[in-house]
């Protein structure tokens, strides 16, 4: 790295700077944890070490601080997809559309939820309790909106779906939008973000 450079490099505010050298620690991790090291993570962010070491004491507190944004940054994309109501849609519209929010997360932000969705080998265990944590609040969301789904198309269509488990329904739509993201991040030619959407809303619509 040229002299001129490094100076410019030193001039980003420190919370700039942070955000940067996550993102590089972030996009080296799709190749493992073990090639996260204070060298690469400053070799790919185009930075010295010592820039690195400003904001980072060592590998342990960069792959800490790393971890823990990405965790909240999932846990808010995946409630900015939840629907909070039926009042304007069908409830399997409304479901469709929370995989097409979460599905359009997944494909902005690869790296963050390869880490999430298909977890590498080193992924540190506490990172891993700390998702199916977030999973489980999530999965109480999603069986509270299978349930009140189900109450409002038993409400428009009487002695339908009377012995539907509303339980097991929730698990069944959050397994599927897991899948829908997890095949978007390894076939994204194949599966992509529409075909997914016109499959899951599909199913969603077949309880009818």
């Amino acid at each position: 790295m040229s002299t001129t450079r490094r100076k410019y490099a030193r001039r980003l505010p420190p919370e700039q700077r942070r955000e940067q050298l996550l993102d590089a620690a972030l996009a080296l991790i799709p190749a493992g944890f073990d090639t996260v090291t204070m060298e690469s993570v400053a070799k790919q962010a185009q930075v010295t070490k010592p820039v690195l070491y400003d904001l980072f004491a060592n590998r342990a507190s960069l792959i800490g601080a790393l971890l823990e944004r990405e965790a909240a940054r999932a846990t808010e994309q995946v409630a900015a997809a939840l629907p909070t109501d039926f009042a304007t849609r069908s409830p399997d519209d409304a479901f469709a559309d929370a995989v097409r929010v979460f599905v359009d997360a997944v494909v902005a932000a690869p790296d963050r939820w390869r880490l999430v969705l298909l977890p590498p080998e080193g992924t540190p265990r506490e990172f891993r309790a700390q998702v199916e944590l977030v999973r489980a609040g999530v999965l109480a969301q999603v069986e509270e909106l299978a349930a009140l789904g189900l109450k409002e198309l038993r409400r428009t269509e009487p002695g339908g779906l009377d012995d539907v488990d509303s339980g097991l329904l929730g698990h069944a739509m959050l397994a599927l939008a897991e899948m829908s993201g997890r095949l978007v991040l390894t076939e994204p030619d194949r599966f992509t973000p529409d075909r997914l959407v016109a499959f899951v809303s599909r199913i969603a619509h077949g309880l009818r």
